[in-house]
C-alpha cells in the first residue's frame, strides 16, 4: 500500500514539475528578419529572451574601445572615457596567447604585455 502512495505522489511531482508552476510559456524561435516578437526588448535590432525573467537591453552610445600596439611591451591609451582607477577595464592579447596587465587611470589606460603584440581594450564600467 505505502509504494503505491509513494508512486502517485511521484506522478503528482512530476505532472507540477511539468506544468511549469505558473510559467509563461517559451516563445519559440527567434521571429524572422524584421522585427522581435511581441514581448521582447529590441535596441537598434538587438533583441533579447529569457526563460528567467525581463531582459534589459542597453546602448552605449560612447564606447571607449580598440586596439593598441605594445612597444617593448608597454602602451598608454590617453581618452578622457577612463575616469579613474574605479573603471572595470577587458585587455587581451591580439597577437598570441601571452598575458596583459591594464590599468586605468583618469585620462589614461596603462598596458603591459610582451613584445610588439597588439592588444584589444574596452571599457565595461
Amino acid at each position: 500500500m505505502r509504494a503505491s502512495s509513494n508512486i502517485v505522489a511521484s506522478l503528482a511531482v512530476i505532472a507540477l514539475l511539468g506544468s511549469g508552476c505558473g510559467r509563461e510559456p517559451h516563445p519559440g524561435p527567434p521571429p524572422p528578419h524584421g522585427g522581435p516578437a511581441s514581448g521582447m526588448n529590441d535596441v537598434h535590432g538587438v533583441w533579447a529572451n529569457s526563460v528567467f525573467g525581463s531582459v534589459d537591453v542597453k546602448e552605449t552610445a560612447n564606447l571607449c574601445a580598440g586596439h593598441v600596439q605594445l612597444s617593448q611591451g608597454n602602451a598608454t591609451v590617453n581618452d578622457t572615457c577612463f575616469t579613474g582607477d574605479t573603471n572595470v577595464v577587458l585587455c587581451s592579447d591580439a597577437s598570441s596567447a601571452n598575458a596583459v596587465q591594464c590599468a586605468a587611470a583618469n585620462g589614461k589606460l596603462a598596458l603591459a604585455g610582451t613584445g610588439s603584440d597588439l592588444i584589444n581594450y574596452a571599457r565595461v564600467r
